[in-house]
């Protein structure tokens, strides 16, 4: 998959047509498509401004996923609140809320892809990216 391809694929899980996207990141619908079709290549003040979007950056230009980034503006929310939590030493208070969600709503942790199971136990698991094998 191309990195124009990564783009895309990136703003089709943030559910926003080129046209804001573009604007989001300082350019235009027609240089949004050009990155898109990999007739040009986005610059680092462009990646910069998606990646505030939620856009995995990293994922776009090497096609290798990031676990601790977020994929939607909703994750966004989720991530920065938790992050919040650390600063105050209430991790665990996060993820317990977490949890309870999660059973709350009938998900199992065997439901869950193998790499958020680990991190529920807090054993390493080194499969991360492995379904962004290409």
């Amino acid at each position: 998959m191309s990195i124009g391809a990564r783009l895309r694929s990136e703003r089709e899980l943030l559910k926003l047509a080129q046209t804001p996207f573009a604007e989001a990141g300082g350019t235009t619908k027609q240089t949004q498509h050009a990155y898109e079709s990999n007739r040009t290549t986005p610059k680092g003040a462009y990646l910069a401004k998606v990646a505030a979007l939620g856009v995995d950056v990293g994922y776009v230009i090497t096609g290798i996923r990031a676990e601790n980034v977020a994929h939607t503006p909703t994750e966004m929310g989720y991530l920065r609140h938790c992050r919040l939590l650390a600063t105050k030493n209430l991790e665990d208070v996060g993820l317990k809320g977490l949890v309870f969600l999660r059973e709350s709503n009938g998900i199992k942790p065997e439901d869950m892809p193998e790499v958020y199971q680990s991190m529920q136990t807090g054993e390493q698991n080194d499969s991360i990216n492995e379904g962004d094998k290409e």
